[in-house]
C-alpha cells in the first residue's frame, strides 16, 4: 500500500491537502483509465510489475520513486491534470469499492484497454497518409532500444560497485584484524586508520551504486517505458480512424436506403441521414485532432526528455564529484598521519664501500 499525499490550490478539489491509502492495481487502473479517456495524449506510465524482489528495500524504494515521478508528471499535465478520473483516485474515501464497479461497468462497454485495441485491429484497414507517424515509429524503435541498452548497462555497473563494496569491507576487516597483533603502537595505529579509511571508501561504493539506480538508471527506464506510452497514444489515433470509418460506413448505409425507399415511391425520412453525416463529421473532426494532439505531444515528450536528462546528470554528477572528494579528503588526511609519525632525523649518515 503507498500514502498518496496531496497539496493544491486547484479549484477542481473541495480541499487543500488530504491523504489516501492506494494499490500498485490502483495506479495502473489510473493509467489505462487516463490513455482510453484521452486519445493523443502521451500518458506517464507506472513502473512495471516484478514478482521477484518486490520486497527488497532497494526495489521498494525505487517503485515508490518512479510511483510518486508518475503521479507528480499527471498532476503537472495541462490535459490530465483535468480529466475527472485522476481527481477521483486522488480524492476517493470509498476506491476499493467504487473501482469495482467502475471496472466491471468498462468490462462491459468495452472490454477494457485490450478489447479496445483489439477491435481497432479488426476493424477497417488502416493507411498511413502522414509520412511524419512513420518517421516517429521507426524513431521510437530506435530510442527504445537504447534506452533499454543503457540500462543494462548501468545495471552492471551498479552491481560491480555493490561487489566492490563488499570486497572493501572485507579489505577492512582483515586489516582491522591485524592491527590488533603486537606490531608496535606506530604500525597498529596505522592499520587501525588505513582501516578506518577503507570503511569510508566502502560507503562511498555503496552511495554511489544506489544513486547509479535512483539517477541515471530510474530516469533511463522511465522514459524506455514512456515509449510505450507514446505508442498507445499513436493507437488511439487509429482507433478514431477506425470510428471515423464505421461512421461513414453509416452514411453510405443511410443513403443507400434513402435512394432505396426513393425507387419504390416511398417519402423517406432524412432525419437518419442528417444524423450520421453529423456523427460522422464528428469522428473526422476528432481523428484530425488526435493527429495534431499527437505532433504537439510528441515535441512535448522530447522537450521533457532533454530537461530530464540534463537535470539527472547534473545531479549524478554532483553526487559523483562531492563522494570523490570526501574520498580525496580521507586519503589525504591518512597520509598527512603517516607522514607526522615520521621522526626527524639530522643529517645522513653515509657509508663508503672500499674495494680491497
Amino acid at each position: 500500500m503507498y500514502t498518496v499525499h496531496t497539496r493544491t490550490s486547484s479549484p477542481l478539489f473541495s480541499k487543500s491537502t488530504f491523504s489516501v491509502l492506494r494499490r500498485y492495481s490502483d495506479f495502473l487502473w489510473l493509467y489505462e483509465t487516463l490513455s482510453m479517456n484521452n486519445p493523443g495524449v502521451i500518458v506517464p506510465p507506472v513502473p512495471e510489475k516484478n514478482t521477484f524482489g518486490r520486497f527488497d528495500e532497494n526495489f521498494v524504494q525505487q517503485r515508490r520513486l518512479a510511483l510518486e515521478k508518475c503521479i507528480q508528471k499527471i498532476a503537472n499535465h495541462p490535459v490530465l491534470a483535468k480529466d475527472p478520473d485522476l481527481k477521483f483516485f486522488l480524492e476517493s474515501d470509498t476506491f476499493a469499492l467504487d473501482i469495482k464497479h467502475r471496472k466491471a461497468e468498462s468490462a462491459h462497454e468495452r472490454g477494457g484497454i485490450m478489447a479496445s485495441i483489439g477491435q481497432t485491429l479488426t476493424g477497417p484497414r488502416f493507411h498511413e497518409t502522414d509520412e511524419w507517424f512513420d518517421k516517429q515509429r521507426a524513431y521510437l524503435d530506435g530510442l527504445e532500444s537504447q534506452l533499454r541498452g543503457l540500462v543494462r548497462s548501468i545495471d552492471i555497473v551498479a552491481r560491480h560497485r555493490s561487489e566492490l563494496a563488499v570486497a572493501t569491507k572485507e579489505f577492512a576487516a582483515a586489516i582491522s584484524e591485524l592491527s590488533a597483533s603486537e606490531l608496535g603502537p606506530q604500525l597498529k595505529e596505522s592499520l587501525s586508520t588505513l582501516a578506518d579509511v577503507e570503511h569510508v571508501v566502502e560507503e562511498a561504493q555503496n552511495t554511489q551504486s544506489q544513486q547509479d539506480m535512483i539517477t541515471l538508471m530510474s530516469t533511463a527506464d522511465e522514459y524506455a517505458r514512456l515509449v510505450n506510452s507514446v505508442r498507445m497514444a499513436f493507437n488511439s489515433r487509429i482507433r478514431t480512424y477506425t470510428s471515423w470509418q464505421h461512421a461513414d460506413a453509416e452514411v453510405r448505409r443511410a443513403r443507400q436506403m434513402h435512394d432505396r425507399a426513393k425507387a419504390q415511391g416511398r417519402l423517406p425520412s432524412d432525419r437518419t441521414g442528417h444524423t450520421a453525416e453529423r456523427r460522422a463529421l464528428d469522428a473526422k473532426h476528432e481523428f484530425d485532432q488526435c493527429s495534431k494532439l499527437i505532433k504537439s505531444e510528441m515535441a512535448r515528450f522530447e522537450q521533457e526528455r532533454v530537461d530530464d536528462f540534463k537535470d539527472i546528470l547534473q545531479t549524478f554528477l554532483d553526487g559523483m564529484i562531492s563522494r570523490q572528494r570526501e574520498l580525496i579528503a580521507a586519503w589525504e588526511n591518512y597520509q598527512q598521519r603517516l607522514l607526522n609519525r615520521i621522526p626527524t632525523s639530522g643529517p645522513e649518515q653515509g657509508l663508503t664501500v672500499m674495494p680491497s
